[in-house]
């Protein structure tokens, strides 16, 4: 469903910079309260938005207020999630719990509605709503940000075998308890769904597949809420896993490379592109900011010889890749954690060691910004491993410690680690959510 730039250490903007909310209102100076029914006026305000924090073998979800630096609620779901994620809009978490075949749902309170003829911002208590989406095995979350996102069911293979299906949804339909299509699929399979407008390219196996990843993309049109099949991409891309969409590209992970797909138009799409490299491809990273520009993550090596994490660049609209190498990045070093920033022109990888790289996109290519050893004192043995969030209201990246039981703020625009806050207990996963400025 991020990269970096150097500017001098934003003013105190850490956590401490946003205690409190301004709410300024243009077009007539005064304040504005909860109370406010104005509806001819901009509503503005100032937050740095919300982090939801899952715990380590727990159902409980903290909200993180980042203006007060606070716990604003803690939630508790039905089961532990395996996962969380913003929805579309930056709304909602987003919380799959994956063996219970159930996604729930916590409204953060922070959102933005237009009407019409000004923006309004509100700011309110999270609260977990009843809205429940059920399937078999909810597992891939991928996002149009701002529009809608897709989430892949992998279905099960065990007696009684489940098909694979998929479940959009956008901020506004989960507000009102529902999806706004849904697909079923004919086998159970470990895939994907990329949206696009109204296009949803959704992965599919070939009877002859080598192992059991998804082979091919194929086309979706979307009308109201039915979902079309238009045809099967003819590229092959053989032990697909991962993906991302930006600008007007699609780009998929192979086991020899990356499968790149162009937007044509509203309804159509190219066969797809097979882009070659040594290594097989399995995460594929993006950002909104940064249209048709994207890093595959590829492993080189298997135990019990030295593994390493390697990537490359990828320009969807010239259908190039090329090497990048992160500062520092030696072999035997493995990614941990990886974010773009909220302009897209900044990308931040953990490696397991505890060092944080920030690279930087400049001048078409990806430049050495900078490291940061001992971002995290002591690696986890096992996961979850530390993730990272992007503030999208801040510069400011987040990073949790799973050992030293703690969040770690950095500033996105130098890689400093601004502060460290006790947590209480160990995080697992993390998401934003706020209004995107």
């Amino acid at each position: 469903m991020r990269t970096p730039l150097l500017k001098s250490l934003l003013n105190p903007l850490s956590l401490m910079a946003s205690l409190g909310v301004a709410l300024l209102v243009s077009a007539c100076g005064g304040g504005v309260d909860s109370q406010d029914k104005d509806d001819h006026v901009n509503v503005y305000i100032d937050t740095a938005g919300r982090l939801a924090v899952t715990e380590a073998n727990a159902s409980t979800v903290r909200i993180h207020d980042l203006d007060s630096g606070s716990v604003e609620a803690s939630h508790v779901m039905t089961s532990v999630p395996s996962a969380v994620y913003a929805s579309p809009g930056g709304r909602y978490a987003v919380l799959p719990q994956r063996l219970q075949d159930r996604v729930q749902f916590v409204d953060g309170g922070i959102y933005q509605e237009d009407h019409g003829d000004h923006l309004h911002d509100y700011k309110q208590a999270s609260k977990a709503i009843a809205f429940v989406v059920n399937g078999p095995r909810p597992t891939h979350y991928d996002v149009q940000p701002g529009v809608q996102a897709a989430i892949f069911m992998d279905g099960d293979t065990t007696a009684p075998v489940r098909n694979a299906a998929v479940r959009m949804l956008t901020d506004a339909s989960i507000g009102s308890a529902a999806t706004t299509a849904s697909l079923e699929l004919s086998a159970p399979l470990h895939g994907l769904a990329e949206p696009m407008g109204n296009k949803l390219l959704v992965s599919a196996r070939a009877a002859d597949a080598a192992d059991t990843l998804p082979t091919h993309l194929v086309l979706h049109q979307r009308s109201g809420n039915a979902l079309s099949l238009v045809r099967e991409l003819p590229t092959r891309c053989n032990g697909m896993h991962g993906s991302f969409s930006s600008g007007d590209s699609t780009l998929t992970g192979c086991i020899n490379g990356m499968l790149l797909v162009r937007h044509l138009a509203a309804t159509t799409v190219s066969d797809g592109q097979l882009l070659a490299t040594p290594l097989r491809v399995g995460t594929i990273a993006g950002h909104p900011r940064l249209p048709d520009q994207f890093i595959g993550i590829a492993s080189e090596g298997a135990p019990p010889s030295p593994v390493t994490t390697r990537f490359y660049a990828v320009n969807g609209q010239s259908a190039t890749v090329g090497g990048f190498t992160p500062d520092g990045w030696t072999t035997g070093r493995v990614r941990r954690a990886h974010s773009f920033d909220r302009s897209g022109q900044r990308f931040f990888i953990l490696d397991d060691q505890g060092t944080l790289t920030v690279s930087q996109w400049q001048a078409g290519a990806w430049t050495k910004l900078s490291r940061v050893t001992g971002a995290i004192p002591a690696m986890p043995a096992a996961a979850p491993w530390p993730a990272l969030a992007a503030n999208g209201a801040r510069d400011e990246i987040y990073l949790t410690d799973p050992v030293a039981r703690q969040l770690v703020v950095v500033n996105s625009n130098t890689g400093a680690v601004v502060t460290r806050r006790d947590l209480g207990y160990s995080p697992s996963a993390l998401a934003w959510l706020g209004i995107t400025r």
